[in-house]
């Protein structure tokens, strides 16, 4: 018998275009990665292993339309991954408004989910670095109790994705063992 593999579920969410599907496919194993990324409609469903550790994640479409569909699968959640195109300034009202609705939602009201923000784009012009985003989008006074870290990122390259990966990994293993001890 092999070591024991941790599950852990998360959701990838944020408006549409953010690049919520090229972040979960560069932290997909390199043989299990796509090269083709396509909008994604509805939502997808991807698992795969970091180390020790067995995601399961859910690609939650980001088009208005579909942002309905999240909420039915907060209550099954170790952590967030909320990806923020930081050169779409107009939408960062949208942004804001989002993650207010999610905060509120009865299954994650209480909770201590951890939520990690990517702010993607970041080797575009134009971006917002992820301190400009906790600021406009008022971050440290809407997230409550929810441990919560930016990275700037390029889902293109890869870049800081890792980083916060690991972040929120640790982050959600803590706080399933707080939890074990209530």
């Amino acid at each position: 018998m092999g070591q024991a593999k941790t599950k852990l579920n998360i959701i990838v969410c944020g408006l549409d275009n953010s690049g919520k599907t090229t972040i979960i496919n560069y932290m997909k194993p390199e043989d299990q990665r796509t090269e083709n990324i396509a909008a994604t409609v509805g939502y997808n469903v991807d698992k795969f292993k970091k180390g020790k550790i067995e995601f399961t994640a859910f690609d939650m479409g980001g088009a208005q339309k579909f942002r309905g569909l999240w909420e039915s699968y907060y209550s099954n959640i170790d952590g967030v991954v909320f990806v923020v195109d930081s050169t779409d300034h107009l939408r960062l009202c949208v942004v804001k408004d989002e993650l207010q609705l999610m905060l509120h939602h009865a299954d994650l009201k209480n909770t201590a989910v951890p939520f990690l923000f990517f702010a993607n784009k970041m080797d575009l012009p134009g971006a917002k670095t992820p301190m400009e985003l906790t600021q406009i989008v008022e971050l440290n006074s809407i997230m409550g109790d929810h441990p919560m870290n930016i990275f700037a990122s390029n889902a293109l390259k890869g870049e800081g994705i890792d980083d916060g990966l690991q972040w929120l990994q640790s982050a959600m293993l803590r706080q399933r063992e707080q939890s074990k001890k209530k």
